[in-house]
């Protein structure tokens, strides 16, 4: 009776070795995730090549959208005049953390009573230093300046 209680736990303690072993090379095996690609974006500049108002006070005003934040904050948009660049900081430095799928940024004119997106353009997650995007919707023109890191 005694071999054979020896012998039924003698498996049972064997199976459960085996399984525990089984586990722990899974468990080894998985190895950390994959980590998510992450990218930033920083605002360099805005130029105005052409203006939504090309008549009467002949400047517009513009805010810039990245992401569900407003830059710069508050309600007063950047004031352009025909051909006028505005650097980062009179936009409140717009940065912004991002991944794989891209970031949205919207071009936005303050438009009494209203406002206007001239146009909304997702930027890849590239590192790119100094690149260029066009914001148009026919009428306004603005070439904004931007830096993507990795």
């Amino acid at each position: 009776m005694k071999n054979r209680l020896t012998r039924t736990a003698g498996r049972a303690l064997l199976a459960l070795g085996l399984t525990g072993a089984g586990l722990a090379g899974v468990l080894a095996g998985a190895g950390p995730a994959a980590a998510a690609t992450s990218c930033d974006f920083e605002m360099v500049s805005l130029e105005a090549r052409n203006l939504q108002t090309d008549n009467g006070s002949q400047k517009d005003y513009v805010w810039l959208k990245v992401e569900d934040r407003w830059f710069p904050a508050g309600g007063d948009g950047v004031m352009y005049l025909l051909g006028q660049t505005h650097t980062a900081a009179a936009f409140g430095n717009p940065i912004a953390g991002f991944g794989s799928v891209g970031l949205e940024v919207r071009l936005v004119l303050d438009k009494f009573p209203g406002n206007v997106t001239v146009e909304r353009e997702t930027i890849a997650c590239d590192a790119v230093t100094n690149a260029t995007r066009t914001f148009s919707n026919g009428d306004a023109v603005y070439e904004l300046k931007y830096n993507i890191t990795d």
